[in-house]
């Protein structure tokens, strides 16, 4: 099937969806200096307020896999882009950590939700040649671009928006508040997109994959009941495994921890594990290390933003590497690197220039291996529990970003900066081994993975 506008509009909305998502993701790490002075955390106290975040996330993410793979993708998308909405109004009128923390705890469960099934949703929808493309460039503009945008956007909130409307210290809240508003446009116009034909066919709605096969073939949104192509019959369609194993996440989480499918669900949710613990305790503590360097919180949050444009970069050679290089290749010689570029960091970044290089290389290395993870984990698993078997592994990852800066943490006020740059270091090369138990899946069909795609 080529690519048609369908596609296109699809893949925007989807990203866009997780753009403000990652926006949110970060914005704890952004607004750190800020928070510190309002509401008298400390780093730990931040970590906290992370943890619980991501642990939202976590629950999110699982429980929207286990209704995404019953009540279809495009609804899950809808209803998690709502409360992620609802989540960050709240936080904005938090009165102390404790409220903020339960408001984050809203916002995660979106968050989780939204993660989880628009990569299930984007893997199911385009045809196998820019799969990886398509589901990689999700990543590359949410996470590539975000990390850099959220730390802009920050930068103009507790600055030259908060001096015009006179936020003064609250300009935190500010911060909060509007990440609510661009995405009631969203979930307007995701409206639009097709439930993905595969998570159709596997519920033996055969009119309705005609309906959606026909929208992406001709581009079109809207269709009149002559225009429907029937591209599959019933005579086509064998008996569903999704209708022979309809049920519960218990009956779900057994079957993708069970052969065939437990190997690579345990290996990539190692490495999706180690992977996400190395990004936030950097990305969360980075503004505050840079604050105990001497350096002002506009300053350490402009810092921030120019090492996260690497991600953007790391974003880029992912895409490609989705089209031309396996995905084993690209998180083992990524996490090789990366574990180069931390300990260079923590050896020899001294002075502005070098805070700046090193920070930036180490962020290509870690959206390169992010991107490619986020890719490798939705064509694991058969369309039965695709959705669910995507949420295990994505956030099993995001358990790694709760806990490990919690140990960062602690590290960095107990023993110094270098010994956060050297666990994370460990990290990465504990990552690479764990890819290698990965079964490989560049430019493999669905169907060819996992027999009738079902």
């Amino acid at each position: 099937m080529r690519l048609t506008r369908t596609h296109y509009l699809a893949l925007t909305l989807v990203v866009l969806g997780g753009l403000f998502e990652v926006f949110e993701q970060l914005i704890l790490s952004a607004l750190g200096p800020s928070l510190e002075k309002s509401l008298g955390i400390d780093a730990s106290t931040l970590a906290l307020l992370s943890t619980v975040s991501l642990i939202a996330i976590v629950v999110g993410g699982i429980s929207g896999g286990v209704i995404a793979d019953v009540l279809g993708r495009r609804s899950l998308l809808a209803v998690s882009l709502g409360i992620y909405c609802v989540g960050s109004v709240l936080s904005a009128m938090a009165p102390n950590s404790v409220v903020l923390g339960l408001t984050r705890v809203v916002t995660g469960l979106g968050v989780g939700g939204e993660i989880a099934v628009g990569l299930t949703y984007l893997s199911e929808l385009t045809p196998t040649k820019v799969r990886g493309v398509f589901v990689s460039l999700f990543n590359t503009i949410s996470a590539g671009v975000g990390l850099f945008l959220a730390y802009a956007y920050t930068l103009l909130v507790i600055g030259p928006f908060a001096s015009a409307v006179g936020a003064g210290d609250n300009a935190w809240r500010w911060a909060f508040g509007l990440l609510g508003l661009p995405a009631v446009l969203i979930f307007f116009f995701r409206r639009y997109l097709p439930e993905t034909p595969a998570y159709l066919l596997s519920r033996g709605k055969i009119e309705k994959t005609n309906e959606a096969l026909t929208r992406l073939a001709t581009g079109r949104l809207r269709l009149r009941s002559g225009d429907i192509q029937h591209y599959v019959d019933g005579r086509t369609v064998a008996v569903s495994e999704s209708a022979q194993h309809e049920g519960s996440a218990f009956q779900a989480l057994k079957s993708v921890l069970t052969r065939p499918l437990r190997r690579r669900t345990l290996a990539l949710g190692i490495a999706a594990f180690l992977a996400w613990g190395a990004e936030f305790s950097v990305v969360l503590l980075m503004p505050i290390m840079l604050v105990n360097r001497g350096y002002s919180v506009q300053g350490s949050v402009a810092f921030t933003m120019v090492q996260n444009l690497g991600g953007l970069v790391g974003c880029a050679i992912a895409s490609y590497g989705g089209f031309a290089i396996s995905r084993r290749t690209v998180v083992c010689l990524g996490s090789v690197c990366g574990a180069a570029g931390v300990l260079a960091f923590a050896l020899f970044a001294q002075g502005a220039t070098l805070i700046l290089v090193l920070g930036f290389l180490f962020q290509i290395f870690v959206l390169l291996v992010n991107t490619t993870i986020w890719t490798w984990a939705p064509e694991l698993f058969p369309t039965r529990v695709r959705g669910f078997g995507t949420a295990v592994v994505v956030n099993t990852g995001f358990v790694g970003g709760a806990l490990l800066p919690l140990v960062a943490s602690s590290l960095l006020q107990g023993v110094g900066e270098f010994w956060v740059f050297a666990i994370v270091a460990v990290m990465y090369l504990g990552l690479a081994l764990a890819a290698l138990f990965v079964p490989e899946t560049h430019r493999v069909p669905l169907e060819v993975l996992h027999g009738s795609g079902k």
